[in-house]
């Protein structure tokens, strides 16, 4: 059985979240059709629909993600990648009925619990992490003289010597989780 949407799952961002929530209702849909009689038809509908609408939050999820300045963007967007190779697979191989509703209900649940209840939680969490370490680290460092990077493990203030080096192009990795530090400008 596939989970049911709960508000838990929520990464605080509305438009997502609905998207989400209709995620939940389609992959439903294409999973319950493992257990009846359906032709095969209404098997690559359930499915152009499923994936034409997982193209479009897929893009709605990445412009978010770049408006957070989310450091593993381009490791979710090959993961986003993935899954509509995998639909377009799916769909362009549908020869037997059972196996399709198979492989189908497989995918819906994969889906839904490898990357929205595993990845997609991810985001919200280290949102989470950098609004509260840059409104914790902002009260003690005058921001004048000091710039604001994340990365997954913590926020971090650097000169502004180092941050006019990174606008130069310059790379610079968290020792700790080895990922390039990006800036999170102050939204004051």
């Amino acid at each position: 059985m596939l989970p049911t949407w709960e508000d838990s799952y929520s990464i605080n961002n509305e438009s997502i979240d609905a998207q989400h929530k209709k995620l939940f209702e389609l992959a439903a849909v294409a999973y319950n059709l493992e257990n009846k009689y359906v032709s095969k038809q209404q098997i690559k509908d359930v499915l152009n629909g499923f994936f034409e609408y997982m193209k479009i939050h897929f893009s709605d999820e990445e412009e978010y993600m770049l408006s957070i300045g989310y450091p593993k963007l381009d490791e979710h967007k090959k993961i986003h990648s993935y899954i509509i190779q995998s639909m377009v697979r799916l769909i362009s191989k549908i020869h037997n009925t059972n196996d399709m509703k198979e492989q189908l209900s497989v995918i819906a649940k994969k889906w839904l619990l490898e990357h929205i209840l595993q990845e997609d939680m991810k985001i919200e969490s280290w949102r989470r992490k950098a609004t509260f370490a840059t409104s914790q680290e902002s009260k003690t460092t005058k921001q004048d003289d000091k710039f604001c990077y994340v990365c997954s493990c913590k926020s971090r203030f650097v000169t502004a010597e180092i941050h006019e080096k990174i606008k130069c192009g310059a790379k610079f990795v968290c020792k700790k989780c080895g990922e390039v530090i990006v800036y999170m400008p102050n939204k004051n």
